[in-house]
This record gives C-alpha cells, structure tokens and sequence, in this order.
C-alpha cells in the first residue's frame, strides 16, 4: 500500500488487525520486508504491524532533497496522522532505530514502548566510538566511486558483511530487491545523516520504556559504546552469536524478549 505525506509518497505493509499498532522502522539500506519475519509471530487478531520502507529507501519515494533525522520525524507524524493510529510500539533497527529512539524522545506521548536493535545516538554523537563514524565514511566513499550497474553489489555485500548467521533465503531474496532499488543520491543523502546525527541531548528526558537488544558479534558496534547509556531505565539483552541483524539472523531468541516486553497490558 501506499500513502502521499505531503508530496512524498511512502510504500508500507501491515499484518494483523488487532488495536494495538506497532511501527516499524527498517536499517539503512533495506526495506520493510525486513520485519515481515517478526509481524507474523504477533497474534493478528490482537495486533496492527505497519512496516513502512522509510523514504529513500525501497519502494518509497527517493526526493532528491529531505534526508535530515527531522524530515523521517515529520514523515513518522504525518503517516500515523494518515493511518488514523493514536499511541503506538516503535521497533527499529540502527538507522531506523535511531530515528524511532529520536520521535520517542521529542513526542513521547504518541508513543507507549520502544524496542530497539543494534541502535546508536548517530554516528555524529562523541559518546559512540569513532571507529563507527570511520565505517560509516568509507561506506559513502564507496558507494560515492562505484558505478550505477554496481551498487546494488556493493549494498549487498555490505549487508552480508554485518551477518554473523546465515540469514534465510526470504530475507537474502528481500534484501537484495532492497539493494536494487537504491539510487546513489538517496544512498550518499542517507549516509550523511547518519554520519551528522546525535541524538544524544534528547536522550535523559526520554520516558518512554525501551528494550535494547544488540547481537554479541555485531561487527559494527562489538565492544563498542553506542550512546545509549543515558536511557533512564532502559532494558539491555545481548543475543550470542547473532551479528548486526539478529531479528534476521536467529528470530527464535529474538522473539520471547519482544513478546515479554510488548505483549503486555498498561
């Protein structure tokens, strides 16, 4: 399905028909496919799954301009404004989780719980290890100097690089179509962002109940500060032998620690 926000319009998929809606938002360089794995373990009848693929991304709209943290914040209102949702979960995944973590922070009260995967406050927070901003900034160098007919290659086998766990066929197939879908401009856009945010300020007043899940292998975060630390009360899990993607890479040890944290009443 598709909805026009202001111009730009924004692919997404839903599963489920229950009256709590849950939003979520994907990792860079993939597509809401990414979560289809996780919305069918959620019973349909009690829950609404919204995966949108976030502008610039998938089959969304790719504007040449627009990929500030601010403009995926407005595009998350004027969806959930769109949809007709009131108060919602949030699950996202490292570029996707940061913006989550962001709208949580600034609009609390449009969201209940919050679930993030392999998340940072931006590579351009000075409490995240400056070892991820260099990886970010060789990403962009590459994917700046590769020719059109290759990025989708190199998109790839970035993806495949952060996985630690052979990930299933359905997923490699999503994320492939993801990579082929991408267009350089949206792709250097997207990187500068990550590269320039910190989110970090807004991170004391958060009062939302967030669950932090990291894979142990994650090659990009492993032994790594993220940011996060000042999350009051946040929840921490670490998930053995997973890489960047553990809702990908093993869903079985992933989904008890969901279901514990959202699957509950006020």
């Amino acid at each position: 399905m598709q909805v026009d926000l202001h111009g730009i319009r924004i692919f997404y998929q839903e599963w489920g028909q229950g009256p709590q809606t849950v939003l979520c938002f994907h990792g860079w360089g993939m597509n809401g496919d990414s979560w289809i794995p996780v919305a069918r373990r959620f019973p349909p009848n009690q829950w609404r799954i919204i995966m949108p693929d976030l502008r610039g991304f998938g089959r969304s709209d790719k504007p040449p301009s627009g990929y500030h943290i601010n403009d995926y914040m407005r595009d998350t209102i004027r969806l959930v404004r769109a949809l007709r949702l009131t108060r919602v979960d949030l699950i996202g995944h490292s570029f996707g989780g940061t913006g989550a973590l962001y709208l949580a922070a600034r609009i609390p009260h449009l969201v209940r719980r919050l679930v993030l995967f392999d998340t940072t406050a931006g590579a351009g927070c000075a409490l995240v290890h400056p070892r991820i901003a260099k990886q970010f900034a060789r990403i962009q160098a590459l994917a700046g100097r590769v020719s059109d007919s290759a990025l989708p290659t190199l998109l790839s086998r970035i993806w495949r690089q952060s996985l630690t766990i052979t990930p299933p066929p359905d997923q490699a197939s999503a994320q492939a179509e993801a990579s082929r879908q991408a267009e350089r401009h949206a792709v250097l856009a997207t990187l500068n962002t990550v590269l320039t945010t910190d989110i970090s300020q807004f991170l004391t007043h958060l009062k939302v109940p967030t669950l932090l899940i990291r894979g142990q292998e994650d090659p990009l975060l492993k032994d790594s500060p993220d940011g996060l630390d000042e999350i009051p009360n946040a929840l921490r899990v670490t998930i053995p032998g997973t890489g960047h993607y553990p809702p990908i890479e093993n869903l079985n040890a992933v989904w008890p620690y969901i279901a514990n944290f959202l699957l509950v009443s006020e």
